[in-house]
């Protein structure tokens, strides 16, 4: 079993106010290039709502991964 792959996030401060998910990213090439692409295309509108959005930013630039293998961590709130 390789529990790398499964696609669960972990749970921080369980059972508390503040409890979050983390989830882990790595940058991707192929991505990070489409993205550069369309923001040229729209004017730099893209950007804008990448950075009103950064849970789009960070799926639009990279793949999931294992928060051993993460660069970017993604948290969010499960309230």
């Amino acid at each position: 079993p390789d529990r790398m792959k499964t696609r669960e996030p972990k749970i921080i401060n369980q059972g508390l106010e503040d409890e979050m998910e983390v989830w882990g990213y790595q940058p991707c090439l192929w991505k990070m290039v489409l993205v550069g692409m369309g923001a040229v295309c729209s004017g730099g509108l893209l950007l804008l709502l990448l950075y009103w959005l950064p849970e789009w930013g960070v799926k639009g630039t990279c793949t999931y991964t294992s928060l051993r293998d993460a660069r970017t961590l993604l948290l969010r709130t499960t309230v």
